[in-house]
């Protein structure tokens, strides 16, 4: 009796581990295929073409081309002052005055001294004349008619020296006005009126304004790619907008001793407003590459290998070393390790490594 009521029991229990097993052998049979790797979504896009511009920037300083100390040209006491500092001139323009009352002396002398010897020459010349005619008639020596006519040559070269002694005087009156010989800006007063001046004793200085030089500092390593002659673009701080294109002039053939710097210039004409002294900011054109490679910035990724740009090869991320140039506007100068034909990956470079597989598409302009 117990035997018949096991043998059902039996059954029933090989008949569930056998649905068992088979059930897990159907559920495990997805899990034993290979997993599938996930796309990376990029964008990518071939090189654009464009032409570069190599410059060297530097912060230098503007001056006066021409900074003369206006200084007087003959003695006197200065009775009256024009122009402050600050203030503009024009050429021709009256800056002081001294006193003129000793020169008009000088001039009634040397007018009366000429008088003088005119009246002399006049009279030495009838004598002259009178003697030509005694000596005609061999009433009078040859020594004697030599002699007056000798006097009379001294007196004419007397005479010579009284005009130009009077001319002098005439001239070192107009002196006394003393006048701007250029159009610029009164930079110091260096004398007041009642000051007593000697003729060298300086008086004013003027900076010129209309055309200007700028200094440009640059460091000694870029002295071998630097040149007269080569283009400047020039702006200052307080109009960033106005913007003057000059050529190096000069190129000061010594280093710096405290900045171990090289002093590049430039002349140009003032667009305005600019002021001797005043700050401004240049670049020089080293070089100019009509034909770059060019990729955008976000395409840069550095590993420590070095910097690479990735691209498409086989829908898969591949890198590539490249170096790299002229940063500009957002996008990078590649000088090798790339060509024309590589479509590079932008958007989600930095993600990625060498066999990184991927899902392309085209990159979005702006």
């Amino acid at each position: 009796m117990l035997t018949s009521l096991r043998q059902p029991s039996t059954l029933f229990l090989v008949t569930s581990l056998l649905l068992t097993a088979c059930g897990q052998s159907d559920d495990q049979a997805p899990d034993q295929e290979a997993p599938k790797a996930r796309k990376i979504a990029v964008t990518a896009a071939l090189p654009e073409r464009g032409a570069v511009t190599v410059v060297e920037r530097s912060i230098g300083q503007l001056e006066s081309l021409v900074i003369p100390e206006i200084a007087a040209e003959v003695e006197g006491r200065v009775v009256a002052g024009f122009v402050k500092t600050g203030e503009s001139v024009s050429r021709g323009q009256l800056l002081a005055e001294l006193e003129v009352e000793d020169y008009h002396i000088a001039i009634e002398a040397a007018r009366a001294e000429l008088g003088q010897l005119e009246a002399l020459v006049e009279n030495q010349r009838r004598t002259v004349e009178r003697y030509t005619k005694l000596l005609s008639n061999s009433l009078i020596s040859a020594d004697r008619y030599d002699e007056a006519a000798a006097q009379l040559r001294v007196l004419d070269q007397q005479i010579r020296a009284s005009r130009a002694r009077l001319q002098q005087s005439e001239r070192d009156l107009t002196k006394t006005r003393v006048l701007s010989p250029y159009q610029g800006v009164v930079d110091a007063e260096l004398v007041s009126p009642g000051d007593f001046v000697k003729v060298g004793d300086p008086l004013f200085r003027i900076a010129t304004v209309r055309r200007l030089r700028v200094r440009l500092p640059l460091p000694e390593m870029t002295a071998s790619r630097i040149s007269v002659g080569q283009p400047v673009e020039l702006w200052t701080p307080m109009a960033p907008e106005v913007r003057v294109t000059s050529a190096i002039s000069e190129i000061r053939p010594t280093i710096g001793v405290s900045n171990r710097a090289i002093d590049v210039f430039a002349i140009f004409d003032n667009p305005g407003t600019w002021q001797p002294g005043g700050s401004v900011n240049g670049e020089i054109v080293i070089a100019r590459r009509e034909d770059a490679l060019l990729v955008p910035e976000s395409a840069i990724v550095l590993r420590p290998a070095g910097t690479v740009v990735y691209v498409v090869e086989d829908d898969v991320a591949r890198p590539r070393p490249v170096e790299t140039g002229v940063y500009r506007n957002g996008q990078v100068e590649i000088r090798s390790g790339l060509t024309a034909e590589d479509q590079v990956i932008d958007s989600g470079a930095g993600f990625l490594t060498d066999g990184t597989p991927i899902t392309v598409s085209a990159a979005q302009d702006g």
